[in-house]
C-alpha cells in the first residue's frame, strides 16, 4: 500500500460497493490485508480470494489464487481484477447468473 490516502480511498470504495449491493451484512467489520498490503474481503478458500487494491491510481477488484512463497502468500496470475465500472455491470449480472446455473441444474 502506498499511502493513507490511497488506503483511505480503497476503504471508502469498498464500504460504498458493499452498501450498494447489501453485501456488507454478514462481514466482518475487522480490516485484514494481505502480504502485498492489499484489503482482504473475503477468503473463498484456502487458496482464493477476494482483495480491494490500488493500482496506477485505480481502485481494483480482485478474484485470485495465491501460493506461499518464503513465508508470504502471493498473488498468481490466475484470476481477474475487475475496475469499478467492470465490478458494477458484474454485480448488475448477478441474478442472471444465478438463473442460468438454476437452469442448468435442473437439466441434470
Amino acid at each position: 500500500m502506498e499511502d493513507d490516502e490511497t488506503k483511505g480511498r480503497i476503504e471508502e470504495t469498498v464500504r460504498r460497493i458493499l452498501e450498494e449491493s447489501d453485501m456488507d451484512k454478514g462481514v466482518s467489520k475487522d480490516k485484514e490485508f494481505d502480504d502485498e498490503g492489499d484489503l482482504i474481503i473475503c477468503k473463498l478458500s484456502e487458496k482464493r480470494k477476494v482483495t480491494i487494491q490500488d493500482f496506477r491510481g485505480k481502485t481494483l477488484v480482485s478474484i485470485r489464487e495465491f501460493y506461499r512463497k518464503d513465508g508470504k502468500e502471493l498473488p498468481t496470475s490466475k484470476g481477474i481484477s475487475l475496475t469499478e465500472e467492470q465490478w458494477s455491470a458484474f454485480k448488475k449480472n448477478v441474478p442472471a447468473i444465478e438463473k442460468a446455473i438454476k437452469k442448468m441444474e435442473s437439466r441434470t
